[in-house]
């Protein structure tokens, strides 16, 4: 965290959990325990040569290792480092992504039929964990960016609305920043809930990396929310899978939450995923500053070279958004272009070796890092300027923020724990306005379900559903992941309305 002292610089050196690894390795024990490959000794021979450094630290729980789930050594020590330098009172890794995370703080919170206010514009993970415990989501319809069309945070007023319309609600789960890089004021979010006496809960996975450096907003913990995950792999520097839990305060029953955790992660956790957090910590509080100080001027640079293209925007936080801060890490390209989509544009950079992070219509999004190279900004940087593009009218981008805002609008008919069991049945796309969604209909990336179980099929949901589909777009939740078909229940559960399925405000 900005502005710590010399003994916790000092204290941050240390990476006790793959200390303890390397230590190990040296002395060349004889492994007469799981994984079966005995560290590295058998092996596909191909891929050996690849895989051999990590395959020696591929351990399990043996003397001095330490246990993941009743942690006493170097892994309680990582833990507690960990903990200290992102300021939470307590972190538990999680070895499955921020899912675990979401899921576990859910179940913790919620009993069945206990309310908890949620961001509509969630993860996946989060509807799965409603869906698990049985809870009943007050959904929060996020505000829209007119200049951009996608969905941000939710707003203050929204919130507290909500807390008074339902003053039984357990919980308010949020996401900051978005997909896209787009924040709220945590600090003023906080202060409403906890008005109400609920704890907050912040899916933080794309904010791993607030408030290790002036550019960036303030982080979950640091903004007074009780528990933040986050997805240490994605804008930092951990393995992909690693991911952390930061909790702090008394609004959380944490023995409820060990056990929850203790259920949903892995019995044999991975200590190379572990490792990676313990040095991806590391590396955040010694290292990684001096990385964005390089990489920060040449991200306003591609900036300032591309601005000047008619058919690019680079959204960014004003006094007329509906976001407060904005990661200047992402690279979000608003395409203000007739003749050209986002999908076209991805399947332009991937032949010339750029991979973004996701495309729609009318944007594409590339996620940098502090391991993010000038040759490749100077890529990114030539492919752009080389593009001849036209232009639309601007006010087509209001018209679309229209439609977007449109997608968060639906009719819960049936709740979501009901619909995910009832019977159900296939049919065609095209032939599902007015029917009950049975399947969790998700593009991926970002991972946002558009549909949920149990919501009716409307025409402006439909329609974005087959825009997706033409523009090639991956599904996930869905049987068919082309989305020729959809699950929906059977006729004669449509009129089904059984229990509250769900409240929007």
């Amino acid at each position: 965290m900005l502005g710590k002292n010399a003994d916790f610089r000092e204290r941050q050196l240390r990476a006790p959990l793959y200390e303890q690894l390397e230590r190990h390795v040296k002395r060349r024990p004889h492994p007469f325990h799981v994984p079966g490959h005995k560290m590295g000794h058998s092996f596909d021979r191909e891929g050996k040569h690849r895989f051999q450094a990590i395959l020696e630290l591929d351990l399990t729980e043996i003397s001095g290792t330490d246990d993941l789930h009743q942690p006493q050594g170097v892994i309680a020590e990582a833990q507690e480092l960990a903990a200290e330098a992102f300021g939470a009172e307590e972190t538990r890794f999680l070895i499955g992504g921020s899912t675990v995370g979401n899921l576990a703080l859910i179940l913790t919170v919620c009993r069945p039929g206990d309310k908890i206010i949620v961001q509509r514009n969630c993860h996946k993970s989060v509807y799965h964990g409603i869906i698990m415990a049985k809870a009943q989501p007050v959904f929060l319809v996020p505000a829209v960016d007119l200049a951009t069309g996608v969905a941000a945070g939710v707003r203050r007023e929204d919130v507290e609305r909500a807390l008074q319309a339902h003053p039984d609600a357990k919980a308010v789960f949020l996401t900051n920043p978005t997909y896209y890089g787009m924040g709220i004021d945590l600090e003023k979010m906080a202060a409403v809930v906890h008005r109400h006496g609920i704890p907050l809960l912040i899916d933080e996975a794309h904010g791993a990396h607030f408030g290790f450096h002036p550019a960036f907003p303030l982080s979950a913990m640091q903004s007074g929310a009780d528990a933040a995950v986050q997805s240490t792999h994605k804008m930092v520097s951990a393995m992909t899978m690693s991911s952390m839990l930061h909790v702090q305060g008394k609004r959380i029953d944490r023995e409820r939450l060990r056990r929850y955790l203790a259920m949903l992660q892995s019995s044999s956790p991975s200590y190379v995923l572990m490792a990676s957090l313990d040095l991806a910590r590391r590396h955040l509080v010694t290292e990684a500053a001096e990385e964005w100080d390089r990489l920060l001027p040449q991200l306003d640079k591609l900036r300032e070279r591309t601005g000047k293209l008619a058919w690019l925007e680079w959204p960014e936080a004003g006094a007329s958004s509906v976001y407060a801060t904005f990661d200047p890490l992402k690279l979000f390209l608003h395409l203000r272009a007739g003749t050209i989509s986002g999908f076209s544009l991805q399947h332009l950079m991937e032949k010339h070796g750029i991979y973004p992070e996701l495309s729609d219509s009318s944007h594409v999004l590339l996620a940098a890092s502090a391991g993010t190279s000038s040759r490749d900004l100077e890529s990114l940087a030539r492919l752009l300027e080389s593009l001849a593009v036209e232009v639309e009218p601007d006010e087509e981008r209001v018209l679309e923020a229209g439609v977007v805002s449109s997608h968060y609008l639906r009719e819960q008919a049936v709740p979501m724990d009901v619909a995910v069991d009832a019977p159900r049945e296939t049919i065609a796309l095209e032939q599902s306005l007015g029917r009950i969604v049975a399947e969790m209909v998700i593009p991926y990336p970002p991972g946002i379900p558009v549909l949920v179980p149990g919501e009716r099929m409307d025409a402006q949901g439909l329609s974005m559903l087959l825009e997706l589909r033409r523009g090639q777009t991956r599904f996930h939740g869905v049987q068919d992941d082309r989305l020729q078909t959809i699950q929906v229940l059977q006729s004669t559960s449509r009129g089904h309305t059984t229990g509250v399925g769900g409240t929007r405000l």
